[in-house]
């Protein structure tokens, strides 16, 4: 550390960092309109200018290209500096509405009223999206811009009388404004060099320089992700969120958490007083995805209209749900489950949990079940969870693995066992690309199908369905390349991971990542994935393999007790038992197994056959349609809990509620469900849940020890030994193999009421068949075919696309309500690979 002098005041940095950044941490306010921080400066703003004692030519400086240097003496605050920075700033008002800006008068006017400054204004602060919410707006005023004298008097005007460029607001989640745009060119670099991804570039040039996505046309045409980070890096109103667009200027902040997948990424919400939450930003706390969230974590909370949701109770009346007062419906919901029990006994009542919600409601739910007496508890992907927890016990005797998703961004050899992390996991697929693109890191990828981390791949090794286990099993043995994997991909992962393993300092990561539908199958995939794991890294194995669960609370609802007890039934034995009478009644809480379960043919016929069919949710699923009673609680943002990720942190969620909103948050609800049972489960608060949970499970952290903040505790274990199993793929079958798994786009809610609009992009509502295939089906681009087995049949579009091997087809899990899941037998693939038949149907 060296000592500078900050403004007459000795300050302590460390030499080489950019002095602006030094600046923002001292408290002191700058202007640095084009400044990302820790990224290279781009220098094109010019507004960060400070006072360096000495500096050459000037002693006038860019503080963004200015490194800190033992003894500098540093001034932000001088005459000559604030000139010089309103000097800038009408250079850059010149293409920017200014009006407001430059005006003392502001506050004192309303949108409506006419500019009394010029007659030509048109567009203006007042009349903008983003008043009051703006960095260009803050900074002109920071510089007192309204005191620089009138840049443009006596001088042809050219902005309000040029006309703009045309808004894109072709997407439903990003409107893209180029006449707000002062080419800071930050959402380049952003997309660039944060995402990796290149979406944004710069076009034209001189005075016709503007930004444009892809190749000049709409932004859904390009490869935008809408993760959004563009979005928070603008200073203007360029490029802005198209929901709540009007209200996104929040009261107040929430820090919450994502629930969107395992990484448990670290948000906040920016309530209105008037519309509870209206704006998602990315919150640091969460090490991994730090100032990164992906689509689902900033516009999933909105992706269902409130009228969409449930905010009266619902009551069977003949072969409908109708309305009824919440105290009635619980009062019914009670009277049948007490029915079911008295006259079958507590084993014919099964209790389905949620990987969805906090750990308090899992564990309420638990201690529900206890109190009926039934051992039948669990979750829809449970036997996934519990297949592979079993497989990394048997390998280093625990299956809360010490390694951290903070080491992606870090490794130097990555092994990826899953589908497609930049779907399911994106921010983890996102410290990959970092990896890459900063350590030269070599990933090798064993999946069935194309992916984003295709291109920052050394070797892509395609699959079967199936065939996961088998292959990373011969990875791990060096073996040869195993049946039907292209010969030259696999040398590159030989070499790979063989130059791994002759390098004792290799930071090698393996990270697994299994599916709803792959059943007891993933404990064989997570097997492999460890031996490669030791192959690579030995007894230290444990510390560099990553198992990414299916869904965002899969650890904390496991630990909260949503598991089979002694002699209880695992959810697919439950649905069996409900088509065979044994369960005649179920209590299901904010999961919709239509959406999860493979087999989902079964679980509607064992929805049908119950007596009795209680749901708690926040919507009214395809599930909820054959319910006795529905009792409706708040959404995932209105709740107040804990969520565990993928490494074992323990994250708080602090809720958002919208104000008047009826339903209560699901804790509540199971409180009261459990009075209404007569079961002794009682609680005054979260927190007292919270230290209850603590105090069960070994190493939970209590409330207090969470804090009022979001704080995050992390909850491991400690590995004993690292041993190699012996594993074995899932049967193959004969025919065209299905593949499937969770998209990017398709909301969780959207998808679980069928709504028209889940997936607002149009981008998971094909099939992605080989060509080789369709041809040999007759079938073309663009035209609705039949996927066809002896358990179901499923309708799609058809899209040509070699990122799936011949012989394999690619159906979104969420397409039509989870409508593929049918195709598998209930234990998904460990019962072995769907296969289908192809059939054309009409022409596009």
């Amino acid at each position: 550390m060296v000592q500078i002098n900050l403004n007459g005041q000795q300050v302590e940095a460390e030499p080489g960092r950019r002095l602006v950044e030094v600046i923002k941490e001292q408290g002191i306010t700058i202007t640095n309109l084009c400044y990302i921080d820790g990224l290279e400066p781009y220098a094109g703003c010019r507004t960060c200018i400070v006072e360096i004692e000495g500096g050459r030519p000037t002693n006038l400086q860019l503080s963004c290209v200015a490194q800190i240097a033992d003894g500098m003496v540093v001034r932000t605050d001088t005459p000559d500096v604030k000139r010089t920075r309103q000097s800038v700033m009408s250079l850059i008002l010149a293409n920017h509405p200014d009006r407001c800006l430059t005006c003392h008068r502001r506050v004192h006017c309303m949108p409506g009223d006419i500019c009394l400054r010029d007659d030509v204004v048109t567009h203006r602060c007042l009349t903008c999206s983003k008043n009051y919410r703006c960095e260009l707006q803050t900074s002109c005023e920071v510089v007192d811009q309204g005191d620089f004298e009138e840049p443009w008097v006596g001088e042809a005007r050219s902005y309000y009388e040029t006309p703009p460029p045309e808004p894109d607001r072709g997407n439903p989640y990003l409107e893209f404004d180029p006449q707000m745009c002062i080419i800071c060119t930050r959402c380049v670099r952003a997309c660039a060099d944060l995402r990796h991804t290149g979406a944004i570039s710069l076009s034209g040039k001189g005075h016709t320089t503007m930004i444009a996505f892809g190749t000049g046309g709409q932004v859904h045409e390009s490869d935008c992700d809408f993760c959004g980070a563009c979005i928070d890096v603008c200073p203007t109103a360029t490029l802005m969120e198209k929901p709540n667009k009007w209200l996104g200027r929040a009261d107040d902040w929430t820090n919450s958490v994502c629930n969107g997948c395992s990484v448990g990424c670290t948000i906040s919400y920016g309530v209105a007083d008037d519309f509870g939450p209206v704006i998602v930003r990315p919150d640091r706390l969460n090490p991994v995805s730090r100032d990164q969230i992906c689509v689902r974590g900033r516009f999933h909370y909105d992706a269902v209209p409130e009228k969409q949701r449930l905010s009266r109770a619902l009551v069977r009346a003949g072969d409908r749900l109708v309305p009824a007062p919440f105290e009635d419906a619980l009062a019914r919901a009670a009277e049948a489950l007490n029915a079911i029990k008295q006259s079958a006994g507590a084993g014919a009542i099964a209790v389905l949990g949620s990987p969805l919600t906090t750990t308090e409601e899992a564990f309420v739910l638990a201690e529900v079940a206890r109190s009926i007496g039934t051992p039948h508890v669990d979750f829809t992907s449970g036997v996934v969870h519990r297949a592979v927890a079993a497989a990394l016990d048997a390998a280093f005797g625990t299956s809360r693995l010490p390694s951290s998703l903070a080491d992606v961004e870090v490794s130097d050899t990555i092994v990826v066992v899953a589908r497609d992390l930049e779907e399911s996991h994106q921010i983890v697929s996102l410290r990959m690309k970092d990896a890459k693109v900063k350590r030269n890191a070599k990933i090798v990828l064993i999946s069935p199908m194309w992916s984003e981390l295709d291109r920052f791949a050394a070797a892509k090794v395609r699959v079967r369905p199936g065939q996961e286990a088998t292959v990373a099993q011969a990875l791990a043995d060096g073996a040869a390349a195993p049946a039907g994997v292209d010969a030259a991909q696999w040398e590159a992962a030989l070499a790979t991971v063989n130059a791994a393993k002759a390098n004792a300092e290799s930071r090698a990561t393996v990270i697994f990542a299994p599916e709803d539908h792959h059943g007891a199958y993933a404990g064989q995939v997570a097997a492999a994935a460890a031996n490669v794991a030791i192959a690579l890294r030995g007894d230290a194995a444990a510390s560099h393999l990553i198992y990414m669960p299916t869904d965002a609370n899969v650890r904390g609802v496991a630990d909260a007790g949503i598991a089979p007890a002694s002699g209880g039934k695992s959810f697919a034995e439950i649905v069996a038992a409900a088509q065979s009478g044994e369960i005649k009644a179920v209590l299901l809480h904010a999961d919709n197994p239509l959406l999860t379960s493979p087999g989902s043919s079964d679980v509607v016929d064992a929805l049908q056959r119950l007596e009795a069919l209680v749901v708690i949710d926040s919507v009214r699923s395809t599930a909820a349609e054959h319910a006795t009673v529905v009792l409706p609680e708040a959404p995932f943002f209105s709740k107040d809990g804990t969520t565990t990720n993928a490494d074992g942190h323990v994250f708080r969620h602090h809720p958002a509620p919208k104000p008047g909103q009826q339903a209560q948050p699901g804790l509540n609800v199971l409180l009261a469900l459990a009075g209404a049972l007569g079961a002794p489960v009682s609680y005054a608060s979260v927190e007292a849940v919270t230290n209850a949970v603590a105090a069960r499970v070994d190493g939970y952290p209590t409330a207090a020890a969470l804090g009022t903040a979001p704080g995050s505790t992390r909850v491991t274990g400690e590995a004993t030994r690292a041993a190699r199993q012996a594993v074995a793929s899932a049967a193959p079958g004969d025919g065209t193999s299905v593949i499937t798994g969770r998209s990017l786009y398709t909301s969780w809610d959207g998808a679980s009421i069928n709504y028209e609009e889940a997936d607002k992009l149009h981008r998971e509502q094909a099939a992605w068949i080989n060509p080789r295939d369709a041809e040999a089906a007759g079938v073309r681009d663009g035209e609705e075919i039949e996927l066809t087995n002896d358990r179901g049949t499923v309708r799609i579009a058809v899209r040509l696309d070699d990122g799936v091997n011949a012989g394999t087809v690619y159906v979104p899990q969420y397409y039509d309500s989870g409508a593929v899941l049918a195709l598998f037998g209930l234990g998904g693939l460990g019962e072995g690979a769907a296969t289908v038949r192809i059939g054309a149907l009409a022409r596009a």
